[in-house]
């Protein structure tokens, strides 16, 4: 197979750049994750449920022919990709980790209360520290992979832990690449946002975090570059809400 370059360079896994996203992120998300559904319901008017429609479609695609699966969420948050997973379908066993120890609690909470006799599986780790070989059927990361500092690391370590055959998805926040409607958008978020969140009482600095954080947020045809590199094929996308959100999928060859 040729080389595939990408245009998005990672700053490497000891870096100070990535330590230091990931302790702001660590810090971030702890302060958030007591609240961190109902702000993303009360900010952003419950589009990210929608999003996660859309992901749960292409579990339900992916299962078709398929008797049961083994299913990891990475960056799992507190849950919301897992638990939508888990009342949609009962023959997919679940894995999920975060960075965030904040997070997981809340994750394992909702699971005692609601999804006590469900197989799954919390546990706080680092999506860019290599977590299975060949091991589960489908990967799926969710308003994550724009958090990661180095996103061909994590999409190599993705492509390490799916079997032959399987899939990774990948849905995210990003911002529309032209038109009025990015105009709007980007002013909205830059200068709109930071007045709702402040009424809901969010981390002072999530706004400008979560911002620059989009903006960060490759396109769509440079994660497929990233996707390709590491070894994946059948690699399609499309962006979601005129393009605020992105979905992309893709599967691991059969040997």
């Amino acid at each position: 197979m040729c080389a595939i370059y990408t245009s998005v360079k990672d700053p490497g896994f000891d870096s100070e750049e990535a330590k230091k996203r990931k302790d702001y992120m660590v810090r971030l998300f702890n302060y958030q994750a007591p609240h961190y559904d109902l702000h993303d319901d009360i900010i952003g008017f419950g589009i990210h449920r929608g999003w996660g429609r859309d992901v749960m479609g292409e579990v339900s695609r992916f299962m078709q022919g398929r008797r049961s699966a083994y299913m990891l969420d990475l960056a799992c948050g507190t849950g919301f990709i897992t638990f939508n997973v888990a009342r949609n379908f009962t023959n997919i066993k679940i894995d999920a980790f975060d960075i965030t120890p904040g997070m997981v609690e809340e994750a394992k909470k909702r699971k005692a209360k609601k999804f006590a006799d469900r197989d799954i599986t919390f546990w706080v780790g680092d999506a860019e520290i290599t977590y299975g070989e060949n091991k589960y059927d489908l990967v799926a990361t969710c308003f994550a992979f724009r958090n990661f500092a180095n996103k061909n690391l994590a999409a190599e370590n993705a492509f390490k832990a799916i079997k032959p055959g399987g899939a990774f998805i990948l849905q995210d926040m990003t911002k529309p690449e032209k038109g009025l409607f990015r105009q709007a958008y980007l002013f909205a978020f830059k200068h709109l946002l930071p007045l709702a969140a402040r009424i809901v009482g969010t981390e002072k600095g999530a706004p400008r975090y979560l911002y620059n954080s989009v903006m960060a947020m490759p396109k769509n045809a440079d994660i497929s570059i990233i996707l390709a590199s590491k070894g994946f094929t059948n690699i399609r996308h499309r962006y979601q809400s005129w393009g605020m959100g992105t979905l992309v999928v893709a599967e691991k060859p059969k040997e």
